[in-house]
């Protein structure tokens, strides 16, 4: 190469490591522009990294691996000139663009000026394109980053990257520059070109490094970056509308962005390093299992409403609604059974997570029909549903998959897994999603195409499930747990426990078909969108619950764990509720004037989501502690609070006496349940909750046989 001649006054730093596939071009293209030199800091490159950069003439320099933040800084602190060009090596600069980025940079008074970005991928295959489009279309291209960034050296130095950030530095510099008031921008006016690989594995590290570096970011600066926990959420709202309108192909990229993105952020914010989650971490993320999908659960009923008529969409919710208590019904405290046995499991539960998935998958089987004949009998609601083979079928096929994916989220429980749950629910959000979107495409309206694209997301999470334990190597043993004795040894914990959750949960099944019933389907379908929207909320308390009792059966009780659990439970409660009255006229409304009257129930509904915080930790603490039969009776007299007198409320007082009735029993079980936590936690040293656990556990079983 000749030699470098410079007619800018720029040094360029470009961080390098294993970039050989670009680098040359990426050079080249800098070199073109005439800066006062190139600096590439190479990060250990086993490629042809070193020797392409000294091939076009750039001052090549060793980060010893240090990482890309640390890179930059070495870049710049050996930079010559008052002015640093931040180059990634996946940028090719059209000609004339530094130029014309530095004239705006001096004309403009910035301190930091970054080019305009035009994504492209590097290959014809899905994962480039969707990772293009997704830049292309995105707010983020607006925010000042530093993949093509030029800036005064001075204030590098004096702001400088944090080197313990390994991604997300670009914006936590942003947060530090801003409040330090530097001036900074985006062009738009001169732009570059941004190149991506065209692989999953790419877009995976790419998702990855994103979600971890916004959770070091909103560790650092709390008051200032908190809000960056909902952004992959917000941005996947909003790209997965924008596919729905113009790429519809991209709606599984949107979903592995998701879970991706917030698999590896909660990762970073909760996991203690070397350990499973914390108490506090697994309840979040069973948490995040249920309300993260919220929004593409909304856009699935949406898709509905708009698929569907008030009165046809009303009896597919109570179809699933009946396939939701059929799951209550077959789950036969298994549930519970699983999170106290398999964590003495020596096999890793691979025999106890057998014989759970068929104890439940046949217990379901059979319930199912039985649901289905007792509501034929009585001749309307739900009932009409069952005069259609095809609906029926779907309606079984639903109940079972739906009870083996909730079983699955029990083992993560156990595990101290439930991130793998966030994932399967993500899945099976998105797979619904999907199915129905196809079928609106294609003109399909009818009933059975929203219970199949349930049944269908079902189906998709029990796989996924089954890959999970498989990468890590607990795969089910369905030879041992096809025999009787593991079923018998789940049972005889799993049925005492089965009457708690039973009389819990069945109720929020039931209403749906008693409103089906008495009303009609039309206002079963406005009562279903804003169950939907309510029950996301109440699955903070019941997961607040399920991982006290996984504590305290672990051996991991301490002082003040049920405090702890109970202040989690309504610190995150009331910030979802919060929300939930914020947006959730703005979404019924969306959906059309005869869901928009049904928001009045929210301000209903609301206050009795945080008084089941208080009952689910004392059902938690019961379970533990071997109390079933007090937990049960309270459970049973709220059940009976809301089912007795249901058909009245609804017939005299419409959705909203149902909404009173179920918020009077909530209250109703929340007063006693203050009063016993008061009294269990006082008169019971800290310790006996873990004795009476490892009483049961201590006990051999069949799983622990060779």
């Amino acid at each position: 190469m000749g030699a470098h001649v410079s007619d800018l006054e720029v040094s360029v730093v470009v961080p390098a490591r294993n970039a050989g596939r670009w680098l040359g071009e990426c050079l080249e293209s800098i070199r073109a522009e005439k800066p006062r030199e190139i600096i590439v800091v190479d990060g250990c490159s086993t490629d042809n990294t070193v020797e392409i950069a000294r091939s076009m003439g750039a001052r090549v320099i060793s980060d010893e691996g240090r990482g890309l933040p640390a890179a930059r800084m070495l870049g710049v602190k050996n930079a010559r000139s008052d002015l640093v060009a931040l180059i990634d090596s996946d940028v090719v600069l059209p000609p004339g663009a530094l130029g014309g980025l530095l004239d705006e940079f001096k004309a403009c008074g910035y301190d930091g000026l970054q080019f305009g970005l035009v994504s492209e991928a590097d290959g014809p295959g899905y994962w480039g394109a969707a990772l293009a489009w997704h830049h292309i279309h995105s707010r983020v291209r607006s925010w000042f980053g530093v993949c093509a960034t030029l800036m005064f050296r001075k204030v590098l130095l004096s702001v400088a990257f944090d080197d313990t950030f390994r991604s997300g530095e670009d914006i936590e510099l942003r947060i530090r520059l801003e409040d330090a008031g530097y001036r900074l921008g985006v062009s738009s006016t001169t732009a570059v070109r941004h190149r991506f690989m065209d692989s999953f594995d790419a877009a995976r590290d790419q998702w990855l490094q994103d979600g971890a570096g916004l959770a070091r970011t909103v560790r650092k600066h709390p008051g200032r970056a908190g809000w960056l926990v909902l952004l992959p959420l917000l941005a996947t709202i909003r790209g997965v509308g924008m596919s729905l309108l113009h790429a519809p192909r991209f709606l599984a990229y949107w979903a592995c962005f998701l879970v991706y993105n917030y698999r590896s952020m909660f990762g970073e914010l909760m996991r203690p390093p070397g350990t499973g989650l914390s108490v506090g971490g697994n309840a979040a993320w069973l948490t995040a299992a249920r309300v993260a999908p919220m929004a593409t659960g909304f856009l699935f009923w949406a898709l509905a409403a708009i698929m569907l008529p008030p009165a046809q969409l009303g009896m597919g919710s109570a179809v699933v609604a009946a396939a939701l208590l059929t799951v209550q019904l077959g789950m036969l405290g298994v549930g519970p059974a699983t999170l106290t046995l398999l964590p003495e499991q020596s096999d890793g539960g691979r025999r106890l997570v057998a014989s759970s998935l068929l104890i439940v998958g046949v217990s379901t089987v059979i319930l199912s029909g039985a649901v289905a004949a007792v509501t034929y009998s009585l001749g309307s609601g739900v009932g009409l549903a069952w005069n259609d083979p095809v609906l029926t079928g779907l309606f079984a096929a639903t109940a079972v998959f739906a009870a083996a994916a909730y079983q699955l989220d029990h083992v993560g429980v156990a595990q101290e897994r439930s991130d793998r749950a966030l994932v399967r629910s993500l899945a099976q959000s998105v797979v619904q999603l999907a199915v129905l979107a196809l079928a609106l495409a294609g003109g399909i309206r009818e009933v059975a195409v929203v219970v199949g694209a349930v049944a269908a997301g079902a189906l998709a999470s029990v796989v996924l499930g089954l890959r999970q334990l498989q990468r890590a190597k607990v795969s089910p043993d369905w030879k041992h747990g096809l025999r009787v004795g593991p079923a018998l040894r789940l049972l005889k914990p799993g049925l005492p426990n089965h009457a708690l959750m039973l009389a819990d949960r069945a109720p929020g099944y039931l209403l749906p078909l008693i409103v089906a019933a008495v009303l009609g389907p039309a206002a079963t379908a406005s009562w279903y969108m804003v169950w939907m929207m309510a029950s996301a909320i109440f699955f903070v308390p019941q997961s607040a619950g399920l991982s006290l009792q996984t504590a305290l059966a672990g051996g991991r009780s301490r002082p003040g764990l049920v405090s702890s659990a109970l202040k989690a439970s309504l610190g995150v409660t009331l910030a979802a509720a919060v929300m939930l009255l914020a947006a959730g006229p703005f979404l019924l409304g969306f959906l059309g004037p005869e869901y928009a009257a049904a928001a009045i129930l929210l301000p209903v509904l609301v206050p009795a989501l945080l008084l089941a915080c208080v009952t689910q930790v004392y059902f938690g603490l019961c379970r533990a502690r071997g109390r079933l039969a007090e937990a049960t009776s309270v459970a049973v007299s709220a059940a009976i609070l809301i089912v007795a007198p249901a058909a009245f409320a609804a017939q005299q007082f419409g959705l909203t006496g149902v909404s009173a009735l179920w918020s009077a029993a909530q209250a109703a079980a929340a007063l006693v349940a203050v009063w016993r936590l008061r009294m269990l936690t006082t008169a019971m040293p800290a310790a006996e909750p873990v004795q009476v656990a490892s009483a049961v556990l201590n006990q051999p079983t069949e799983f622990e046989k060779p």
